[in-house]
């Protein structure tokens, strides 16, 4: 009977012991998720530069699936906000236009040492930046780039003699080291676009050399012009003095005694009636032209000595004589005649 009524005891304790485990398992839960969901947040904050990436202009995210295939090379992932697994990785590759300069030693065609220093212009592929991840790595520039224009530089230069990159234009050798860059680059998906020489140094004697022999030539191209200018001015005399042949055999054939007078005569009376002091003595000469002295000179001593002298052979050939029309004249030569006369 005791047994008995300790079963029924229990049993009408089970209900009790029901609602208390279900009641203490909904706050476990509720105390479980919340565990859960602070330790998947505090995740979320640990992993948040994993899971959430940006890609900056200009670039390209590649994806490595760590758990799935590897890296992804059919896709480049764009400019913008990107989201991924944690356990996975994106890579970012800047695909703008890059510059390099190296500097180069190379050994000319006659074993002299030369010096350059080069600019290299590239880009990578964007939609083959997945092939570039996956056969060299970010490290692309230091494996690829550096090696290959060292490469191309010294195979071109090591062609020609120190003296003939002065005489070749820069633009010929700059194309032939960007053709042998391309060549040399292969399969890797890398875009060169330009090789460009920005200094170039010599040994001292060559570079000596090469001065002297330039300026002997431009000394040489200065007599040569020399000539040439000497030549023409020779021609331009020649014709000049042919020119004035011509011209005084022409004007020999139209002049003559008559017109010569006339054209004296003209040339008097224009003198004569100008206002400046001067003194007309009419006489005989050969032309029968009056002689006209100016009385405005300083000289004006020395110039009535030298008509004096002259005018007794004018007396001798003709006489003067007194005008009417002009008494002022005649009297000034009247004068003048007495005064010079012995």
């Amino acid at each position: 009977m005791a047994e008995k009524n300790q079963a029924f005891k229990a049993q009408d304790n089970l209900p009790e012991k029901k609602q208390a485990f279900k009641s203490g398992f909904q706050d476990n839960v509720v105390l479980f998720l919340f565990i859960v969901l602070s330790v998947g947040f505090l995740g979320f904050l640990f992993f948040l530069d994993r899971i959430v990436v940006t890609v900056p202009a200009g670039h390209g995210g590649v994806l490595y699936r760590r758990l799935f295939g590897g890296t992804v090379t059919e896709q480049v992932y764009g400019e913008g906000l990107q989201l991924v697994f944690p356990w996975d990785y994106l890579t970012i590759y800047d695909a703008r236009l890059h510059e390099l300069q190296q500097e180069v030693k190379v050994l000319s065609q006659n074993g002299l040492i030369i010096r350059l220093t080069v600019s290299i212009r590239f880009r990578p592929i964007y939609d083959k930046l997945g092939e570039l991840h996956q056969s060299v790595g970010e490290d692309y520039i230091e494996k690829v780039i550096q090696p290959v224009t060292i490469a191309s530089v010294r195979e071109v230069i090591g062609k020609y003699r120190p003296e003939e990159l002065y005489t070749l234009r820069r633009e010929e050798i700059q194309d032939e080291m960007l053709i042998e860059a391309i060549e040399k680059n292969g399969i890797h998906p890398i875009l060169f676009e330009d090789i460009i020489i920005r200094t170039l140094m010599l040994p001292d004697q060559i570079n000596n050399a090469i001065e002297s022999k330039l300026k002997h030539e431009q000394l040489f191209l200065e007599y040569e012009f020399r000539l040439q200018k000497e030549a023409q001015e020779a021609k331009r005399k020649f014709i000049e003095a042919r020119g004035r042949e011509r011209f005084q055999s022409i004007v020999s054939q139209s002049l003559n005694a008559d017109y010569l007078k006339w054209k004296g005569i003209e040339a008097t009376l224009q003198l004569a009636e100008s206002p400046n002091a001067k003194i007309i003595v009419i006489g005989g000469g050969k032309d029968g032209l009056p002689l006209i002295l100016n009385t405005a000179t300083e000289n004006f001593e020395t110039g009535t000595a030298t008509a004096s002298a002259a005018l007794p052979e004018i007396s001798e050939a003709q006489p003067i004589k007194p005008s009417t029309n002009n008494s002022k004249t005649s009297a000034a030569a009247d004068d003048h005649h007495e005064t010079t006369s012995p």
